[in-house]
């Protein structure tokens, strides 16, 4: 029976909610809404009459991102990971005061944040459409903030001097066409700060271009598609599953565990870095983690969070040919006793290919151990006498579809009935079948088709099949 899922702290919870896909969509749309109006701002006189009004929705949108940064400075545990991930957040909403109002150029910084939001969403239709790429998407963005930056600065430099600056279009069409061209096209700056800012201008036009370049070839692409952006670091992950090793099976356990909505993230240690191209890993990129390690070190298993996990699997790896089956088998032992040791709490089900080390497994808090070979072997042979019999366990070993197995506590209803009558009612009330009993105390405590007159007690657990687990 897996352990009951830990309740989340209220500094996880926030967390959470403060890195939700609505939530950082929201504060996307933000963003965006701030830079116009900062735009709108730059581009009219004080003398305008809805001048009032712009400056004071630039003011409420700078409350907002300071209560949403502090929010996210107090639900984060590594305090210098917020300042590395916010910095340039944190100076676009310095400039609060009137006096600084030119300050204001600053939180068009915070377009980079759109980018990175709208790149960590998208990656998952990269399998849909291949043009969809990261580094492509983060050009643009770069494209736009340097634009906007130089067509407000220059504005600020030049405007009130210099009357080919004299509206914001103007400044917009000189700052587009400088980091085009790399050089100064609408118009000539006659002010210092001016001509710093038409250098910057066409030094951000050059980069901008040797980054377009870059992506053309095979080592850009590769280096940038090595980012990782995610929805939440490995350190924040809580009640998820830790697969240690890799084979084949592997991917039909995390489609299976996703299928059944029960965890949220799962941490997969194992020493192929090539793991990332399956396709299971390119379309869970927000659920699935990958560690490229050994899974016997105390040092991977804790950044993997095993001390926080809920459940832990580990199965016969197969990554390296070279090791003996015997080998594969003790490094899965080890693994086991370590990560019982640092999370007795934790359910563990573990693959082997010989039952000799079962025992030992059983000892040190293992709840589950599974010999592929001969389940193979035993459900073959259970073919062969019973013909047919592979679409029944097609359906009921899948969570997919149609009819699977449930081990759940016994309904108040059902508590002292016999199983006789218990069956009824389950039939009746919930459409399933009562398959065994489990009376606590391991494996040799499971009845499988238990006689009728067996009463039910509040203590059992019951094993049913059925399209869904019977209610309470």
């Amino acid at each position: 029976m897996l352990p009951p899922p830990k309740k989340r702290t209220p500094r996880e919870k926030l967390y959470r909610v403060m890195n939700h896909l609505w939530t950082e969509l929201v504060i996307a749309v933000l963003i965006i809404i701030s830079v116009v109006l900062v735009l709108l701002e730059a581009s009219v006189s004080p003398a305008y009459e809805h001048f009032r009004t712009l400056v004071i929705a630039n003011d409420v949108l700078t409350g907002v991102f300071v209560v949403e940064l502090t929010l996210r400075f107090l639900a984060e545990r590594r305090k210098k990971r917020f300042f590395q991930r916010f910095w340039i957040d944190i100076i676009a909403v310095l400039p609060l005061m009137r006096g600084f109002r030119v300050l204001r150029v600053l939180r068009l910084l915070r377009l980079f944040r759109v980018g990175l939001i709208v790149s960590r969403h998208l990656r998952f239709m990269r399998n849909r459409a291949s043009f969809m790429r990261i580094e492509y998407i983060l050009v643009l963005v770069a494209i736009c903030i340097a634009v906007l930056m130089g067509a407000l600065s220059m504005r600020f430099a030049e405007g009130r001097v210099n009357p080919e600056f004299g509206t914001i279009s103007d400044t917009l069409w000189f700052a587009l066409f400088t980091v085009v061209a790399g050089e100064p096209i609408g118009g000539d700056p006659t002010t210092d700060f001016g001509r710093v800012i038409t250098l910057s201008l066409m030094m951000g036009g050059l980069t901008v271009f040797a980054i377009f370049t870059g992506t053309v070839s095979a080592v850009m692409v590769e280096s940038l598609r090595s980012i990782r952006f995610r929805s939440m670091e490995i350190e924040e992950v809580a009640n998820h599953v830790v697969i240690c090793g890799w084979n084949r099976a592997g991917e039909l356990v995390i489609d299976e565990l996703i299928h059944s909505s029960r965890f949220d993230h799962f941490v997969v240690i194992a020493e192929n870095a090539e793991l990332e191209e399956l396709p299971v890993f390119r379309q869970q990129e927000h659920r699935l983690y990958l560690l490229v390690g050994d899974y016997t070190r105390l040092d991977m298993l804790r950044q993997a969070g095993v001390e926080r996990a809920s459940v832990a699997i580990l199965l016969a790896d197969d990554s390296k040919e070279a090791r003996t089956l015997q080998d594969r088998d003790a490094r899965t032992v080890l693994a086991a006793m370590l990560i019982e040791k640092l999370n007795p709490q934790i359910y563990t089900t573990v693959q082997l290919h010989n039952r000799d080390n079962e025992t030992s497994l059983k000892r040190v808090g293992v709840e589950e151990v599974i010999v592929s070979d001969e389940y193979v072997g035993n459900i073959m042979a259970s073919v062969v006498r019973n013909q047919g019999i592979v679409a029944v366990l097609d359906e009921l070993l899948t969570a997919k579809r149609g009819q699977q197995f449930f081990k759940t506590e016994v309904p108040r209803a059902l508590v002292g009935k016999t199983v006789a009558v218990a069956m009824q009612m389950l039939k009746a009330n919930s459409d399933c079948t009562l398959i065994a009993i489990d009376r606590g105390g391991g494996a040799h405590n499971i009845v499988v088709n238990p006689a009728g007159d067996i009463v039910i007690e509040a203590d059992f657990k019951i094993i049913v099949a059925g399209a869904n687990a019977p209610g309470a």
